[in-house]
């Protein structure tokens, strides 16, 4: 456990939502907070071909509900009420909830590898057609996993880039040398971390990590996450450094 006499700052690597669990509970326990995202993304246009394989297929999966909010700009809910949905992740499910979409299945898992250890034990019409919808930086867990269970394909809804742009705040705090905590949530964004802030990494920084992709990326530096989260989310992040910083 942490025993510190004064709180670090925490810095948060990935994009910012309004219902960010990791900002808006360290703001609440008084931590200085600075969001700056080392990824962004955009949406990729499937081609009209791609689209026709979307539209044929009888179920779709999700892992992220960004995912599901570039799909929703280039189908109308309309169009795809005769879908079954897949997705890992609650907040994959309310995305999908909100635009009047109901899962068919929400994964009781955190991974697209624990959705295809559930799927596995099913048995599926090998004929059916389903989809992936993903980010192009995300594996090929899913195809591979089921591509023996039935016809799949995967589809690519978003591309995701390194940041390129340094935050003010950021390295006003790096080069105070002040003690601080980065939240990295994936490995694309400690990437985008090091390649924007790696000159100014000093003894005081410290490392949480979502999980042991995002950890893997980090030893490839020769660095070590003080804290890792035993499951790979938020709230997995959240609980493991509540612990660390005795806050609980």
């Amino acid at each position: 456990m942490a025993e510190q006499s004064s709180k670090p700052a925490i810095l948060l690597t990935h994009p910012f939502a309004s219902d960010d669990v990791l900002a808006e509970s360290f703001m609440n326990k008084g931590f200085e907070v600075i969001t700056d995202p080392m990824i962004e993304t955009k949406i990729r246009i499937l081609s009209e071909e791609e689209r026709k394989v979307v539209l044929s297929s009888r179920k779709l999966i999700f892992t992220s509900k960004r995912g599901v909010e570039y799909f929703l700009e280039q189908f109308k809910p309309a169009e795809v009420l005769d879908k079954s949905f897949i997705c890992v992740g609650k907040k994959t499910a309310m995305t999908l909830e909100k635009n009047h979409l109901k899962p068919w299945w929400v994964s009781s898992g955190k991974t697209a590898a624990d959705l295809v250890d559930e799927i596995r034990e099913y048995t599926i019409m090998s004929e059916e057609h389903w989809t992936a919808l993903l980010g192009d930086l995300a594996d090929d867990t899913i195809i591979k996993g089921i591509s023996d269970m039935c016809k799949v394909s995967r589809f690519d809804t978003y591309h995701t880039t390194i940041a390129t742009t340094k935050n003010d705040a950021t390295i006003d705090l790096l080069q105070s040398k002040k003690e601080l905590m980065v939240l990295v949530t994936s490995a694309s964004c400690f990437r985008g971390f090091m390649e924007l802030y790696g000159d100014l990494f000093h003894k005081n920084i410290k490392f949480a990590s979502i999980g042991p992709k995002t950890t893997q990326e980090m030893k490839k530096y020769n660095l070590e996450p003080n804290v890792v989260a035993p499951t790979s989310t938020y709230e997995g992040l959240l609980y493991t450094l509540t612990n660390y910083f005795n806050l609980s």
